[in-house]
């Protein structure tokens, strides 16, 4: 919750895959590569989960016991791609309908 922006807090719901992505790991998402630097608790923030995809989105990669992250502008969800990770919702802005939620495996 501390890493998300106020406008994120006010409309956008942020998934956290259950498993850390590994130091080293390349990530393909959806027109995005991303590299982790090191071992990381990874999430992704859909600022604007009424809209259909090619809208504001971003991927945080948290370093695990550490005050340390990277945050990478995106376009698209992880949903769907060869990238197999379980998401769960760890934060859903108050007035987002249910219906607007995309967990499980992507």
């Amino acid at each position: 919750m501390s890493r998300l922006t106020q406008d994120e807090l006010d409309h956008a719901v942020a998934y956290a895959a259950d498993q850390p992505a590994e130091a080293g790991a390349v990530l393909q998402f959806p027109h995005l590569v991303l590299s982790v630097p090191w071992e990381a608790v990874l999430a992704f923030v859909d600022r604007e989960p009424l809209a259909n995809w090619g809208h504001s989105s971003r991927y945080l990669l948290m370093r695990r016991g550490m005050n340390e992250e990277m945050s990478v502008e995106a376009r698209f969800p992880p949903f769907g791609s060869d990238v197999r990770l379980n998401w769960r919702v760890v934060y859903k802005a108050s007035g987002t309908p249910d219906a607007a939620l995309r967990a499980g495996r992507s």
